[in-house]
């Protein structure tokens, strides 16, 4: 039972993190197109009662940090943190689909 229910965690976290991915990938500014390509889930550890999954970007691209925070010379532009923040209720909402999906209800 602690399987399937770590089981059904991650896949809810993954539904929700892939809204914030998608989001975080439209709103990431576009030089080459290095940050923006770079940009994936990551799964976390998954419990019966928790899972965790990452939106991130590829550390070797050092100035990553630099377009989401900001600079001395560079003003933020938090294209992840927005991403998540903006779609909070869409991201509950697959999260709590995909739980329901997983025990067999209807919501």
């Amino acid at each position: 039972m602690e399987d399937a229910a770590a089981a059904a965690l991650m896949q809810a976290a993954k539904a929700g993190g892939k809204i914030a991915l998608e989001q975080a990938k439209r709103n990431c500014p576009v030089d080459t197109g290095a940050l923006k390509q770079s940009l994936h889930l990551t799964e976390g550890k998954a419990t019966n009662t928790k899972a965790t999954v990452q939106v991130d970007y590829d550390k070797s691209l050092k100035y990553g940090t630099h377009v989401e925070l900001g600079s001395r010379n560079r003003p933020a532009n938090p294209f992840m943190r927005n991403a998540v923040d903006e779609n909070q209720n869409q991201i509950n909402e697959a999260i709590t689909a995909e739980l329901s999906r997983a025990v067999g209800r209807k919501i």
